[in-house]
């Protein structure tokens, strides 16, 4: 019994490690279909071992397995022996008279359904597993006899009979554990053990023995006995006894595995990779790739398999389903950017003529007469904005002295950036304090991880280094307003708490240069879209100048939070069209199903992001209102068939020109569980031809970046994330 325990010991030992390293390392992909045989040897225990004789003997199974992704349904055809022999010889060994024995073997078969659960670390896999379902035990008649012998004759008496009458069926149950190599992808060895019992002790033997009589008087009962009482003669006593199969298996066997996860994409399928795509968590959803169209048919990378093309008029869409991660990843490595390049971050500067010019570059497209404004602003102590600053230029730089003419800037923590007007893109801030001081005070090695949920709300942790040194004095954390400050993209302060390394501000010696680590945590709701913090030590000069070292950092890109409950929701797009609503150039209906394999709540939709191109480019205005700008308008968007939506809209303002019906947000609750192919009907409005234009005189070329959030419980407390990009054209 201890190899028993220590196997299935150091089986849940491998199970928890390799789960961890599954959820720690990307995942290879997972077969749809395993089918294994395996073998080896059959252990009676416990009551099946005791009263009915069952010892060791061996087993055969055949099984096979469906997964749905690491969970799966599997079932189990197999039959086990065990003979009875060793241990119906230690029944006859505790008689004083030799007995003969008879032996047979109990055999079973059976077959069963239930759960598999796999994982993986690279080649080595693991797999729990559960049947319950039927076996059927054989008749068995074991004998035991007295053979007396003598000059004459040898004469044979029955002593013990232990029997079953027919053959019986009854429920059972399994649970076992897998550890399996694989030798290639689809060719496995593996070890298995698993524990399987009857419900019940439902099988009826009769235990039948003789009760002889101590004729000599000497305590035992011998041959002598036997024979003075012509043992033949002596009738069976008999008992019942309840029987409940139970062993325990273990062996080896070997698995074939065929198929591979898809995905529905346009109605047809795509084989669906699985593995880490987010730095900051383990998370496994829908990976695919955004694919560009092309007139002859091609999916735009040399593969015109697989996915299922979309028509709009004469339009052919190839259409993918993304991590939202990997997605976002891939828009911002190909659309337009803005970068500041002087003055460079925590940059200090006595006056004016230090600064010199500020300067700027594009990253991406080229922007045809592009215009330029450039804001810079005072901060307090906390980050608020004291004054402000503003220029335009079509150029990539503008001199100081221009910008801020013939006034000269304050001692205290500046913030600049710039926006160009026709895109609307804008740079990340970046700071630089205005100083009479010698100071070399900067901030390194930034970074960012979300540490998940608290209900709603997410959780970040950011890191960085700061090193310090000055002449004029030592950084000090003392005075109030001072220490470390974090706050959102409006600059409203946020709480946070300093985490190991430094728990506290430590005190920096400016005569040397230092460096000291810290770590910060801080939740925030949805609404927080940037995370900046600042770091603002004690005046160093008592005198009216000032003289005040600080430092600050900007994250207006925060990492995706993703539940690891996500990992197993799927979602798909399926038969989307697209089409003109109503003949107008500007608005477009994208009208199909969504399929999630669970459950869900509620969903909502989100214009992402939108690209849009005219040829030739003369024959669009681009965005001439605010419904043209990748809104989505009511009433003529419907989800599930239902007009009652939740969406987001501009009010606040009291402006006439705000469209009540015009939304980038769009939700639909219900109050009981939505399955199957839920119908969507969005009607977004585009940028479209100049009015009165002819259509097919101007090609409007259109990228439409849709997220899709779905909620799978009830209070819609909880969600999963992905994101759908469109290609297509108004023709």
């Amino acid at each position: 019994m201890k190899k028993h325990v220590f196997l299935v010991f150091f089986a849940l030992t491998f199970v928890g490690y390799s789960q961890k390293k599954s959820n720690d390392l990307k995942s290879s992909d997972m077969s749809l279909v395993e089918v294994i045989v395996a073998a080896g040897i059959s252990s009676g225990v416990s009551t099946f071992s005791d009263d009915s004789y069952a010892g060791n003997g061996s087993y055969v199974e055949l099984s096979s397995a469906y997964y749905f992704s690491k969970i799966g349904i599997g079932i189990s055809l197999g039959s086990f022996s065990n003979p009875t022999e060793s241990n119906l010889l230690d029944f006859a060994n505790q008689a004083a008279y030799p007995i003969a024995l008879n032996s047979e073997e109990w055999k079973t078969s059976y077959y069963g359904i239930g759960p598999n659960f796999r994982t993986t670390i690279g080649s080595l896999e693991t797999t729990i597993f559960g049947r319950a379902g039927l076996m059927s035990i054989q008749p068995i008649s074991l004998e035991g006899n007295f053979i007396a012998e003598n000059a004459d004759v040898s004469t044979t008496v029955p002593v013990y009979n232990f029997n079953t009458n027919e053959t019986s069926s009854v429920g059972f149950y399994t649970a076992g554990v897998r550890l399996g190599y694989k030798v290639n992808p689809n060719l496995g060895l593996h070890i298995s053990a698993n524990y399987m019992s009857a419900f019940s002790d439902g099988i009826i033997a009769q235990d039948g023995r003789k009760q002889f009589t101590d004729i000599d008087k000497d305590g035992l009962i011998t041959e002598i006995d036997i024979i003075r009482q012509d043992g033949e003669q002596v009738e069976f006593q008999y008992t019942e006894k309840n029987i409940k199969p139970q062993v325990f298996n273990y062996g080896f066997g070997l698995s074939y595995s065929f198929g591979k996860r898809t995905i529905k994409i346009g109605g047809a399928e795509k084989p669906y990779a699985r593995g880490q795509s987010n730095p900051y968590f383990v998370n496994n959803e829908m990976v695919g790739e955004m694919m560009s169209a092309n007139p002859d048919g091609s999916s735009g990378n040399g593969n015109n398999e697989g996915i299922k093309n979309v028509y709009v008029g004469k339009n052919r869409i190839s259409v993918a389903l993304t991590n939202p991660s990997k997605e976002e990843a891939k828009q911002k490595d190909q659309q337009v950017k803005l970068i500041n390049v002087l003055p460079k971050n925590n940059s200090n500067y006595k006056n004016t003529n230090e600064i010199g010019s500020f300067n700027w570059k594009i990253i991406g497209s080229k922007i045809p007469k592009p215009n330029y404004i450039i804001e810079v602003t005072k901060l307090n102590n906390v980050k608020q904005p004291q004054r402000s600053y503003a220029s335009q230029t079509s150029k990539n730089s503008i001199k100081a002295t221009t910008l801020f003419k013939d006034d000269k800037l304050s001692d205290g923590n500046y913030s600049w950036k710039v926006t160009e007007t026709s895109t609307g893109i804008s740079s990340n801030p970046s700071y630089f304090t205005m100083t009479q001081c010698e100071i070399d005070f900067t901030i390194a090695n930034e970074e960012i991880e979300c540490l998940g949920y608290e209900q709603e709300n997410r959780k970040f942790k950011i890191c960085f280094d700061v090193t310090y040194a000055s002449t004029s004095g030592d950084l000090t954390f003392v005075n109030p307003g001072t220490g470390l400050s974090v706050y959102d993209q409006t600059y409203a302060s946020l709480s946070y708490t300093l985490v190991s390394p430094n728990p506290t501000l430590v005190t920096q010696i400016g005569a040397t240069t230092s460096t000291v680590s810290y770590c910060f945590e801080v939740t925030v709701s949805a609404s927080v879209t940037a995370i900046g913090f600042g770091l603002q030590g004690d005046d160093l000069d008592p005198s009216p100048i000032t003289c005040q070292p600080g430092v600050s950092q900007l994250f207006d890109d925060l990492p995706d939070c993703i539940c690891d409950e996500c990992e197993e929701i799927e979602l798909s797009f399926d038969e989307f069209n697209i089409t003109p609503n109503l003949g107008t150039g500007n608005q477009f209906n994208f009208n199909g199903n969504i399929n999630v394999n669970v459950p869900i709540y509620g969903i909502e939709f989100q214009v992402q992001s939108y690209t849009y191109s005219a040829s030739p480019s003369a024959c669009s205005d681009g965005v001439s209102s605010v419904e043209e700008s990748g809104m989505i308008l009511m009433p003529g968007t419907t989800i599930n068939g239902s007009t009652s939506l939740q969406l987001t809209n501009e009010t606040a303002s009291g402006s006439p020109s705000s469209n009540d019906n015009a939304t980038k947000n769009i939700k639909y609750t219900s109050n009981s569980p939505l399955t199957g192919a839920i119908p969507v009907n969005l009607t977004i409005g585009l940028p479209g031809p100049i009015s009165g234009l002819d259509p097919s005189c101007c090609v409007m070329e259109y990228t439409v970046c849709i997220k899709v959030k779905v909620f799978y419980e009830e209070s819609n407390c909880k969600s999963c994330v992905f994101t759908h990009c469109f290609t297509f054209n108004n023709q």
